[in-house]
């Protein structure tokens, strides 16, 4: 369902970690068009991919890195702490043994088959940091992420704001929040991974009739 990579891995898997780190590139530079200082043309790996991060992996059938996201202790130097603590304008971004920083939640649509698959990859990656958190007795994720994710990761996560949204230059609201994890978050992703055909027809719906509703 998704592969873990803690650092003690990071050897014996260069590989896939090579593939994810140019997976990662194709769409936060190719698509989404950030301009990250000082990586590799090609490949995506910046200064809080370190010796200690974690990586959560979701491949494709045919073996093709589809997702991919990463953990960072918050007892180390992170991203909101180096770059995005004024961003926490409502209450401190936390620190702590039990706090880890999730970044870098990334999804390659062009392999995924359609909706139900994009959403089945995206739970796939959640059920990876999940389980990661409880069996290492981590019982908050820090994130910084745009405003549509962070009202998607509400449905799941117990989720409050660390920041009112920001925007910095683009068409994204940015917001720093942090979410608990425990053992019933991980329930509520395996039931929306079990009912995704459900609950993407549903949401499919409930748009087009929006879209309909500002026709004149």
């Amino acid at each position: 369902m998704f592969k873990i990579i803690t650092p003690d891995m990071h050897s014996e898997h260069q590989d896939l970690l090579d593939a994810m780190h140019r997976m990662r590139y194709r769409v936060v530079v190719g698509e989404w068009g950030w301009d990250i200082p000082g990586i590799q043309p090609g490949y995506d790996k910046d200064q809080f991919d370190t010796d200690a991060t974690v990586y959560v992996i979701v491949r494709t059938p045919e073996g093709e890195v589809v997702g991919t996201s990463r953990l960072n202790p918050t007892m180390r130097p992170h991203m909101l702490s180096d770059l995005f603590a004024d961003y926490c304008n409502l209450q401190p971004y936390p620190v702590g043994k039990d706090v880890w920083e999730c970044s870098r939640f990334v999804m390659d649509r062009s392999l995924t088959t359609g909706p139900v698959d994009d959403f089945r990859v995206r739970c796939r990656i959640g059920l990876g940091l999940t389980a990661y958190c409880l069996d290492n007795h981590i019982s908050r994720l820090s994130w910084l992420t745009h405003q549509k994710f962070f009202n998607l990761v509400q449905k799941v996560w117990h989720t409050e704001p660390l920041g009112l949204p920001r925007r910095n230059g683009d068409d994204w609201a940015w917001i720093p929040a942090v979410s608990r994890i425990d053992e019933a978050t991980f329930d509520r992703q395996l039931d929306r991974f079990r009912n995704a055909e459900e609950i993407v027809a549903r949401y499919s719906g409930t748009r087009q009739a929006s879209e309909r509703s500002h026709v004149a």
